[in-house]
């Protein structure tokens, strides 16, 4: 399944959600190029290989990949995807490190069962080593988007990264943020390495008041109150479940 966006962007620039069961992967075309934020799970390609033969595109026209951080549902394509073509790959130092061992960049913080179990999910993902080909960082903007600022995210990852594009108002935010039918959360749980480091990093992207949020996880969110909103964390707030709009 995916979403197509259009309405509020300019000419020639299309964002499209591509969601493989619960994790999701983001398509940027704009005059930069076509871009891809995160990578799926190592058995996800096939998903995003249909979503660009459907608009008659192929995993050679990539040119950035965008890697919030290095836990296998979000990198596990990343090497496969370095094989079939020479896209540049954004991540930060702690991640790129993760990456290059094929590893999260953090063990859960939970009990043995916890532990254990997220140990054999790594392992059945069987997730291959990739090699980040920039290392990015707070106060970086990337030429995709118009400017699309770099935000160092830590908290669920001690290297998390997050992606805001201020002349749309979007948000690219990973699992630092958690998004559900019933609004915007902040992503804690065992799989989060540091509680308060996460809700800082949470503080900090609501103060940037975004108008679309495109979360790792669950629906694209767009505020219904922009320029006056402020991000709840909870089962209530201004942001309600939203469809990218259309293609122009």
């Amino acid at each position: 399944m995916h979403c197509r966006a259009g309405r509020g962007l300019a000419r020639g620039v299309q964002i499209q959600q591509v969601t493989d069961r619960f994790v999701n992967m983001y398509l940027i075309r704009d005059p930069a190029g076509l871009s891809l934020v995160d990578a799926d799970t190592p058995n996800g390609l096939w998903v995003l290989e249909r979503a660009l033969r459907q608009r008659g595109e192929r995993l050679a026209d990539l040119r950035h990949i965008l890697i919030t951080h290095a836990d296998p549902d979000h990198m596990g394509s990343a090497a496969a995807l370095c094989t079939a073509m020479g896209a540049a790959r954004y991540t930060s130092r702690i991640e790129a490190e993760a990456m290059a061992r094929g590893a999260p960049s953090r063990e859960p913080q939970e009990n043995w069962l916890i532990t254990t179990s997220y140990a054999i999910m790594s392992w059945l993902m069987n997730v291959q080593p990739a090699q980040a080909t920039a290392i990015v960082s707070l106060g970086d903007a990337l030429s995709i988007l118009g400017g699309l600022h770099v935000l160092t995210t830590p908290g669920h990852t001690a290297g998390h990264l997050s992606f805001f594009a201020p002349a749309y108002g979007m948000l690219f935010a990973g699992d630092s943020l958690l998004a559900t039918r019933r609004g915007l959360h902040f992503a804690d749980g065992p799989v989060t390495l540091d509680y308060a480091t996460g809700w800082a990093s949470a503080q900090l992207q609501a103060q940037l008041q975004p108008r679309i949020v495109c979360a790792g996880h669950g629906p694209v969110l767009q505020a219904d109150h922009f320029p006056r909103v402020r991000l709840h964390f909870g089962n209530s707030g201004p942001y309600r479940c939203s469809s990218l709009p259309p293609y122009s």
